[in-house]
């Protein structure tokens, strides 16, 4: 929330300009709720198992898998939503909103899996321009984005943030080099992206820009010395990258299928190192290198499969600054990171449809045309992906919202604001007294800041007692 007051003794109005008070607004944060998410669309919907074993490719690769953004028994029917809307519907500390980050994995291409996504998010919050996706198109090794190949990709919600660059981290060698360490290549499978972003309608700074990478690392167990060691080589370009092209204390977030939740591996060690723009895992802060968060010791911090809870393979890591909150930029929500449909509550090796899985229920509210229950919910994560999505939300300072003019037309009084979020909406409070509770001020009217801006009339009583404004933006 962000306040801004304005109070006027309404008989001096008229003979003096000092008759208007304005009260200093603070700065206020913006909450942004981050998603990262194995959609698995380069599997095919008519070969999705609940493990990677006997998978063919078939023409069904590409488009995203029913319940991702519709329902599994109505896959065209956006309006109703699926995982991704229900995430919107989901109340963490208090606060349900529509994501605004979605980084991505296993896409096939962005006209196919991307595309479709964006339209559907669209459609469903009926707000055209809503959501859009990175254009860069994403590689992976050998040009083939098939059966858990497909590239990464991004997409973003324009009312919130502002995307600035869309930078590819390839291997020495570049895109040619992509492949196994087994083979002579890097390990590095699928180009690691980096996404640059800032708060939308806002001028970008030092403080306000924070970094995202999203990574799609080599599947398969650590007996095979080639997953291990492509994994490890694959971390050691990020962390490179994050020392070399990113300045020391920059926000970071280092997102995606890491493909192990095995923190003795040494991609874990080397990203999590001490040293500058070292990463954090929010499930283990102090760095313990010998804890397995994969199998049955921890079922809460499972993401794989959705039918077969088995593995911690999905992450948001993220620099210190970001994890502990230090003022100035970027900053987790404490409590707020959390694999979407998973607290536990489902067995071991059981599907998170079950009756017994608790994690939506009575979290969820209303964000959008239709309410999408829990019941439905769980269905569709079991439909959409083999994956669950990891979600956390993050706040990110903005300047105070100010008044930039005030002025009588007739008995009218008009306020115009600047720093406004683009897309933001205002509710105008007012009331006769300044003490009261803010809950009891009368609503006058709410509408959506256009361009970083908004303006507001009021048709004023001279007869009146003082009256005192009050403007709420969310």
């Amino acid at each position: 929330m962000r306040f801004v007051s304005v109070g006027r003794a309404l008989r001096g109005l008229f003979f003096a300009a000092t008759g208007l008070v304005v009260l200093n607004a603070e700065a206020q944060n913006r909450t942004l709720r981050i998603v990262t998410y194995n959609i698995q669309a380069d599997i095919g919907v008519t070969n999705k198992q609940p493990t990677f074993t006997n998978i063919i490719t078939s023409a069904a690769e590409g488009s995203p898998l029913p319940g991702l953004v519709a329902p599994p028994t109505a896959p065209g029917n956006y309006a109703a939503g699926g995982v991704l809307e229900g995430i919107g519907e989901e109340v963490v500390n208090g606060n349900a909103q529509p994501l605004d980050i979605l980084a991505l994995q296993e896409t096939t291409s962005n006209p196919a899996t991307v595309a479709p996504i964006v339209n559907a998010l669209n459609t469903f919050y009926g707000v055209a321009g809503m959501y859009s996706n990175s254009p860069y198109q994403a590689t992976e090794s050998g040009g083939n984005p098939g059966v858990g190949n497909g590239p990464n990709a991004l997409i973003y919600n324009t009312r919130t943030v502002q995307l600035l660059a869309s930078v590819p981290v390839d291997p020495p060698g570049g895109t040619s080099n992509l492949g196994g360490v087994s083979s002579g290549y890097s390990g590095e499978y699928r180009e690691v992206m980096r996404y640059q972003f800032a708060p939308a309608g806002e001028a970008t700074n030092t403080a306000n820009s924070f970094y995202i990478y999203v990574s799609h690392y080599k599947s398969g167990g650590a007996t095979t010395a080639n997953n291990t060691n492509s994994r490890a080589a694959e971390a050691f370009i990020i962390r490179s990258n994050l020392l070399t092209s990113l300045p020391a204390g920059a926000r970071i977030l280092h997102v995606g299928d890491f493909n192990t939740g095995d923190a003795s591996e040494k991609m874990y060690a080397t990203l999590t190192a001490p040293g500058t723009n070292a990463l954090l895992d929010p499930l283990n802060p102090t760095r313990s290198l010998t804890t397995n968060f994969d199998g049955s010791a921890g079922p809460g911090n499972l993401t794989d499969a959705a039918t077969y809870l088995q593995y911690r393979d999905d992450y948001q890591m993220m620099t210190t600054n970001i994890f502990y909150g230090s003022p100035g930029g970027l900053a987790l929500v404490p409590g707020s990171y959390h694999s979407f449909g998973n607290n536990g509550t489902t067995a071991y090796l059981d599907t998170v449809n079950t009756a017994g899985n608790t994690s939506l229920n009575n979290r969820l509210v209303t964000n959008g045309p239709v309410f999408i229950s829990a019941a439905q919910l769980l269905v569709d994560l079991t439909g959409a992906s083999d994956h669950l999505p990891i979600v956390a939300d993050f706040t990110i300072p903005l300047p105070p919202p100010v008044i930039t003019n005030f002025s009588l037309a007739g008995t009218n009084l008009i306020f115009t604001l600047a720093n406004s979020i683009t897309g933001g909406v205002f509710t105008v409070l007012t009331s006769a007294n300044l003490s009261l509770p803010r809950t009891n001020w009368t609503a006058l009217a709410t509408n959506v800041a256009n361009s970083g801006t908004f303006r507001f009339t009021n048709g004023l009583n001279p007869a009146a007692p003082a009256q005192f404004y009050l403007f709420q933006e969310k």
